[in-house]
């Protein structure tokens, strides 16, 4: 009974307008005008009858699209295998073009800069680092132990740590840490288990662009978070020095142990 109301209405809207347009217009006007009508009558009945139903739209929530400079660059053709050792922060107090020293081609570097600037846009923006790697038991050892040393460097050198903005700036280090792990374990991905020459691990000469690139863009976001913690520094050290050195010492930790089973940035 459900579909006695509204079936007819539409056949009787048919019929009348079939008319009209036979009168105006013509048969093939008219031809229209009732195969419209007559598939509108059935889908109304079967819509009744409950043989299927319209989906509304709901709101959708908002979808994260990656930018062009998300999508990396290919694979430089030559990427040269470099030592990396310990970290000391004096390595980076210059702000020298990387690997200056050994006179690569400006085409490779070119190649190396351009994939290193792909990868660290997707490192930097990577989603809430700070808590999956807090909720990680392999890779938050590795930020901890990169703050604590970051933070005795501070030390002795003289900066005084102010202790109501002391977690402002150990969010801070914990994030350049957390981006030097994510930046060693797509090393590992790619090459496999590090290769070590006892203290010196193997990578390669892209590394250590994306580590430039990665503390230049972090200093202008962090530079803030750390001045929070710091009560005195002295003159003859720059306190920007230790985003780049908690990044550095991370990476290094990190690249002991297996390569990760799974990875997305």
């Amino acid at each position: 009974m459900s579909r006695l109301p509204r079936r007819p209405i539409v056949l009787a809207a048919t019929l009348v307008l079939s008319v009209i347009a036979l009168l105006r217009y013509g048969v093939p006007v008219t031809i229209l005008v009732l195969a419209l009508g007559v598939t509108t009558a059935v889908l109304v009945g079967r819509h009744q009858a409950g043989k299927f139903t319209i989906r509304k739209k709901g709101p959708r929530g908002p979808i994260w699209k990656p930018k062009v400079h998300h999508q990396e660059l290919p694979a430089p053709a030559d990427d040269p295998v470099i030592a990396f050792g310990e970290p000391v922060v004096e390595l980076f107090a210059s702000r020298t073009p990387p690997l200056a020293h050994l006179g690569l081609s400006a085409t490779v570097r070119s190649q190396l800069d351009g994939f290193a600037l792909g990868r660290t846009r997707r490192v930097i923006e990577a989603p809430d680092l700070l808590n999956h790697a807090a909720a990680d038991a392999e890779t938050w050892p590795v930020v901890e132990t990169a703050v604590q040393k970051t933070m005795a460097l501070a030390r002795s050198r003289g900066i005084e740590v102010r202790p109501e903005g002391q977690p402002r700036l150990m969010q801070a280090l914990a994030l350049s840490a957390v981006q030097g792990v994510l930046l060693a374990e797509w090393r590992q991905l790619e090459d496999g288990a590090t290769v070590w020459d006892g203290a010196t691990a193997r990578i390669r000469a892209s590394d250590a662009f994306s580590i430039q690139h990665i503390t230049e863009e972090m200093e202008r976001r962090q530079l803030p978070e750390l001045f929070a913690g710091i009560a005195r520094r002295p003159p003859d050290f720059e306190v920007r020095l230790l985003l780049p050195y908690a990044l550095a010492t991370a990476f290094y930790l990190r690249l002991h142990g297996k390569p990760p089973e799974a990875f997305a940035a």
